[in-house]
């Protein structure tokens, strides 16, 4: 995948999953903080700025937001396994829609490699930490 196409990919990955990436993470968030909406809403806030970051290919930004995400989960006694457990299903969904959406089609191949290159900055940011 040439850059040029990869930062085009990435844009517009970043800009159709924008949603579902926040329905996922609030999700999870609003069920372990019922009846604290302000907590609930900072950490889903913060986590979504860290993945639309990995998805616009801008890796200094979401390992500042990752920095600052564990910050705040550590003050609500979250583990960062728990921060995974949400990525994990994060990806799992874009990867699941990606398939469905360009299924036998080319541009399967590509969203999915640019996919794939946020999860491994996400992992080297994971590493680095």
């Amino acid at each position: 995948m040439q850059s040029r196409e990869f930062a085009e990919t990435s844009r517009e990955i970043a800009r159709w999953s924008e949603p579902l990436v926040a329905d996922r993470i609030f999700s999870v968030y609003e069920a372990w903080f019922r009846g604290r909406r302000q907590m609930w809403d900072a950490l889903g806030r913060q986590h979504c700025r860290m993945w639309r970051s990995l998805l616009e290919g801008e890796p200094l930004m979401a390992r500042d937001a990752r920095d600052d995400l564990v910050r705040l989960a550590r003050r609500a006694n979250i583990e960062e396994r728990s921060l995974e457990a949400i990525d994990e299903t994060v990806m799992d969904e874009l990867f699941r829609v990606i398939l469905r959406r360009w299924q036998g089609r080319d541009e399967a191949r590509v969203h999915g490699m640019a996919l794939m290159i946020a999860a491994s900055t996400l992992g080297e940011i994971r590493r680095a930490a």
